[in-house]
């Protein structure tokens, strides 16, 4: 299945191989990625979770074309975007518990990335019980904008 046929409900939350969490806000961002996303097959194997629960792995992705308005690439501001489709196995659905739960052990995993050290040790630690707290996947979106990783 392609990402375009897919029935997305937003925000997504992208789960990576390497336990880091990627964010989507619409098909846009979803679609577009930076150059060493798609150089190092970055997203292949990621595990997309949307706002319902519908869930897919990332297979393969492939460049379509460029991303972006064309004022966009006369700026040197940053690496030139590509518009991407990715080829998604469908998965079972899943419950806002077990997003709570890959939330949780991404956000240790990388635990550097919200927070600063020993003095926001208090602050990462009532973000995880925030997001332990959660009554949809979006509220886990909102609570903590992951990166889409598009400049990379």
């Amino acid at each position: 299945m392609k990402s375009a046929d897919a029935s997305f409900h937003f925000p997504v939350l992208g789960f990576t191989t390497d336990l880091e969490i990627w964010g989507f806000r619409d098909l846009d961002t979803l679609t577009r990625c930076g150059p060493r996303t798609l150089k190092e097959g970055t997203q292949t194997g990621m595990e997309l979770i949307d706002a319902a629960g519908n869930r897919w792995v990332v297979r393969s992705i492939c460049r379509t074309g460029r991303a972006g308005s064309w004022v966009s690439l006369l700026l040197p501001f940053g690496p030139r975007q590509s518009r991407i489709e990715q080829d998604l196995e469908p998965r079972e659905k899943v419950l806002l518990e077990e997003v709570q739960r890959r939330a949780c052990a991404a956000m240790e995993a990388h635990a550097e990335d919200y927070s600063d050290g020993d003095e926001d040790e208090d602050e990462f630690k009532a973000l995880l019980v925030k997001v332990k707290k959660t009554r949809k996947i979006a509220a886990i979106y909102d609570l903590l904008q992951p990166d889409t990783f598009e400049p990379h």
